[in-house]
């Protein structure tokens, strides 16, 4: 294959299930979206899983926005999973899900309680009749993350990431100079957190009582309604307001991402032998 010569589509596309509920180890389901080639056999699997609103991920919506540059009304900024008609159409499954806590997912912290949801979600998908065991991960910014996160628990069939601009595991990253920027805002517009109760510790109850009366976060209404919610609404945000620094962990977090090596991250050419 020369640097011209590129794949051509060969399938249509099927829709396999929408909402499929995934169990994990504890019992949480996880709901995916599967599109896959429309004909008979086993093909590689592609997955995108993040917080994003799994439905803007959809043919559908792809179809009704069109391209739209990123100063558009029309923008969709957490469309960033993969183009599900050109997968499906050059012979790969592409999965689609939403984390726990988010869009139809069971309730849940997916960042304590669901570390391994991703391991279990591949080894899912490695399983599936329409699948022959080969799976790799898509998506950029939260897609990405979520692709570093998984490689760090080695599931023994992912075969391939590609974490294209993933979004920071760190507060340095996430806050540089220490600086709290509300580009986070914008992507709540595409928010699809499920209520969920969240249980503060002790340490997380009185940082938080302290953000709740700060004068420089009051002032913000959306920032003051993100505290008020007490972890309900864009958790991850939510943390990071009452507790603007770098975690004590960070450095078993940094030899963890060390594992990443660990994955091939070349990526599966899309060139596939097609069946």
């Amino acid at each position: 294959m020369t640097k011209k010569e590129l794949s051509q589509p060969v399938y249509s596309t099927k829709v396999e299930g929408i909402d499929i509920p995934v169990p994990m180890r504890d019992g949480v389901r996880l709901a995916v979206d599967v599109y896959r080639p429309d004909a008979e056999g086993r093909f590689p699997a592609l997955l995108a899983f993040a917080v994003h609103n799994k439905f803007l991920q959809s043919p559908q919506v792809a179809e009704a926005c069109t391209d739209q540059p990123a100063w558009a009304p029309l923008w969709c900024g957490p469309a960033e999973g993969g183009d599900t008609t050109f997968f499906t159409s050059r012979g790969y499954v592409h999965v689609v899900g939403n984390l726990r806590g988010s869009g139809h997912s069971d309730p849940g912290d997916p960042w304590i309680e669901g570390k391994m949801d991703t391991y279990d979600l591949i080894e899912w998908i490695a399983e599936q009749p329409w699948c022959d065991g080969n799976v790799g991960m898509i998506g950029i910014s939260d897609y990405g993350r979520r692709q570093l996160e998984a490689a760090m628990t080695q599931p023994p069939h992912l075969k391939a990431i590609f974490p294209y601009d993933p979004s920071n595991f760190t507060f340095r990253e996430t806050a540089p100079g220490g600086v709290i920027h509300t580009m986070w805002f914008h992507l709540l517009k595409f928010s699809s957190d499920n209520p969920k109760e969240i249980k503060l510790t002790p340490r997380e109850e009185a940082l938080w009582k302290e953000a709740f009366h700060n004068p420089d976060y009051r002032m913000y209404t959306a920032i003051f309604n993100i505290l008020e919610r007490r972890g309900k609404l864009a958790t991850r945000f939510f943390r990071l307001l009452i507790d603007p620094h770098e975690p004590e962990s960070v450095e078993e977090l940094e030899e963890q991402l060390k594992k990443v090596d660990q994955v091939p991250t070349e990526w599966v050419k899309l060139d596939c032998k097609l069946q």
